[in-house]
C-alpha cells in the first residue's frame, strides 16, 4: 500500500509542481500590472484601452452640456454600449462643440488610481473628474509608464485642449502631432478635433496663412467623394472648416489689398 501511495504521490509531484509555480507567476504578473510596470491586455479586447476621458476646449464657446461632460472619464464596456451617451443631454450647438474621447491604458500611477476608482464604480462604469483631478492626472509621469506610447498623443491632446490660452505653442504643436502621427485605431479619433483646435488656435493667434494651408489640408485629407471611413468628419465639422475657410480667404486677401 506504501510503495502505491509513493507510486501515485511521485507521478501527481511534477504536476503539483507546475501548478506551484504557474500560481507565483500569475502573484508576480498581477504585482508587476498593479505597479504599471506591464500592461494587462484584456484577450477579449485586443485594443489596450482601459479607460476613455471625454474632453473640451476651455475657450467660452463650449454649450453646457459638453462643459458638464468636460472630465467624464468611461469604463470600454460603457463606451461600446450602443446606447452609450458621453453627456447628460445632447449638444446646444448642434454638433458644433468640439469635443474629444480619448482612450488610454494609463499605467502611471494617477492613471492607476482613476481606473481603481471606475472600476469600483461598479454598474455606471464612469466617473466625474474635477479640474484639479484632470490637471493631476495629465500631470503624470506618464512618459516614464510602460503605456507611454500607447498613451502619448492622447495625453498630449487633452493637455492642449486644457491649455490652449495659457501656452498656445505647446497646443499647436500637440495637435499637429496628433495630425501626424495617429495611426493606431484608438489614436484616430483625436485626428479631426485635433484639425479642429488647430486651427481655432491659429486663427487666434492672426496666423491667417499657416491657418488657411490647415484647413485645405484638412479638405485634402477628407475628400466628400468616396466611401466613407471611420472617423471622417461629421457634415457640420466639414461646414464650420469651410466656413472657415470662407473668412481666411476673405482675410488674406484683405491683408494684402
Amino acid at each position: 500500500m506504501s510503495g502505491s501511495s509513493a507510486f501515485v504521490i511521485s507521478n501527481i509531484l511534477p504536476y503539483l509542481c507546475g501548478i506551484l509555480a504557474l500560481l507565483l507567476l500569475w502573484q508576480y504578473h498581477q504585482k508587476q500590472v498593479l505597479t504599471g510596470r506591464i500592461q494587462s491586455i484584456d484577450i477579449f479586447d485586443r485594443s489596450g484601452i482601459r479607460i476613455y476621458v471625454f474632453a473640451t476646449p476651455d475657450d467660452g464657446q463650449i454649450c453646457k452640456a459638453c462643459w458638464e461632460a468636460n472630465g467624464m472619464v468611461y469604463l470600454p464596456s460603457q463606451v461600446a454600449n450602443k446606447d452609450f451617451v458621453p453627456r447628460g443631454s445632447s449638444c446646444a450647438n448642434s454638433g458644433r462643440c468640439t469635443i474629444v474621447m480619448a482612450g488610454m491604458y494609463g499605467a502611471w500611477l494617477e492613471a492607476r488610481n482613476v481606473v481603481h476608482r471606475l472600476r469600483a464604480a461598479g454598474r455606471t462604469g464612469s466617473l466625474k473628474l474635477s479640474a484639479q483631478e484632470l490637471s493631476e492626472l495629465l500631470k503624470g509621469n506618464w512618459e516614464q509608464s510602460v503605456s507611454a506610447a500607447t498613451d502619448r498623443l492622447a495625453v498630449l491632446m487633452l493637455a492642449a485642449l486644457s491649455g490652449e490660452k495659457k501656452n498656445p505653442e505647446a497646443a499647436i504643436n500637440a495637435y499637429r502631432l496628433a495630425i501626424r502621427e495617429a495611426k493606431e485605431v484608438h489614436d484616430l479619433p483625436l485626428v479631426v478635433p485635433a484639425y479642429l483646435r488647430l486651427a481655432e488656435v491659429l486663427v487666434n493667434m492672426s496666423r491667417t496663412d499657416e491657418a488657411l494651408a490647415l484647413v485645405q489640408e484638412f479638405e485634402e485629407r477628407y475628400p466628400r467623394e468616396g466611401r466613407t471611413r471611420p472617423y471622417d468628419p461629421t457634415e457640420t465639422q466639414r461646414g464650420l472648416m469651410a466656413i472657415k475657410k470662407s473668412r481666411l480667404k476673405t482675410a488674406s486677401v484683405g491683408r494684402r489689398a
